[in-house]
């Protein structure tokens, strides 16, 4: 069995809240997970359920009126959550890299390509010039950019959203990072760039020896790229284990629901299921189970909130009904 000093990142009880005046968001809460180097992590969920903030507070990303309230987020031995800001700019786009969603606005529209690439490079001690920009062109050709050396005097706008996704991860892959955040990388893309954009990241990532953690809505996704999957609803945990484990023998019925929903998934000329309802708000979340409001299993028991237990070696669920 694996010692945690094996973990690249191990995340326990993590809560990161906002803090409005409406009142305070709990947008991830209580969240534990652990990433051995060299695998592919699924966050999954609805909008809302606290992906995106979880990967922004592992990077200590997280503006006020939010912050990390407690929690560890060790990685390789060190805790990111108590590490001052000069610290973590060291550690962000050097050791822990960030694919955004949309490549359109994480790219400046005023440089050129090359001269973001070899800026990222430079950022991170690499003051040879010529050594970027031969780095550059080798990072373009890395994600499939035809003519390298020409597209690095282009600009954003003269790349199809495709086009510009891979330069995203091209500038993610620039310092060989331990480990790539990816959030909702393909969202913007259509069905077939998608699949290349993820293809390309699972490969780099696993010739590279790197970690990434994909966030994304689309369980279908992570069955088909992750080695593990951890479910999110309402700022919490509610399933997690491997992907063949998860996506073959889902526990939870928040899972269960999303698995169903899936196109394909059911006998032909059936209607997809779907799941009733919507989240709740995180300012007004119910006591007990967060999904007690739209589970059709739910039940008195329920009022009580359930912990992650193990189900099946390494398969956890927080839910009352599993084995009912």
């Amino acid at each position: 069995m694996n010692t945690n000093s094996e973990k690249l990142l191990r995340v326990k009880d993590l809560h990161t809240h906002f803090f409005t005046r409406k009142g305070v968001v709990k947008a991830v809460d209580g969240v534990s997970f652990e990433l051995e180097p060299g695998r592919i992590l699924g966050l999954v969920g609805e909008s809302g359920a606290g992906k995106s903030i979880t990967g922004f507070s592992i990077l200590g990303l997280i503006d006020p009126p939010g912050r990390v309230v407690s929690g560890e987020i060790s990685f390789k031995g060190r805790d990111l959550a108590k590490l001052p800001e000069e610290e973590l700019v060291k550690i962000r786009g050097k050791q822990i890299s960030m694919v955004f969603q949309d490549p359109q606005t994480s790219l400046d529209p005023v440089f050129t390509i090359g001269y973001q690439i070899t800026e990222a490079l430079k950022a991170h001690g690499e003051k040879d010039m010529d050594k970027n920009w031969a780095r550059a062109e080798e990072l373009l050709r890395m994600v499939g950019i035809p003519s390298p050396k020409e597209r690095l005097e282009d600009y954003p706008h003269q790349f199809s959203g495709g086009m510009r996704q891979r330069v995203g991860i091209a500038i993610a892959m620039a310092s060989n990072p331990s480990l790539i955040i990816a959030d909702e990388p393909s969202t913007a893309l259509d069905v077939t760039i998608q699949a290349q954009v993820l293809t390309l990241m699972r490969k780099l990532v696993k010739s590279q020896g790197a970690s990434m953690i994909l966030i994304t809505h689309d369980i279908a996704l992570v069955g088909q790229f992750c080695d593990e999957i951890c479910v999110m609803y309402a700022g919490c945990l509610v399933e997690k284990g491997l992907k063949e484990t998860v996506i073959r023998n889902p526990v939870h019925p928040y899972t269960q629901g999303l698995i169903a929903s899936i196109p394909g998934s059911q006998e032909r000329r059936r209607r997809l299921k779907q799941i009733p309802g919507i989240m709740p708000s995180l300012l007004d979340l119910p006591s007990g189970c967060p999904f007690l409001p739209r589970c059709e299993l739910g039940d008195e028991t329920c009022r009580i909130r359930p912990e992650l237990e193990e189900t099946a070696p390494g398969h956890l669920a927080a839910c009352h009904k599993v084995g009912s």
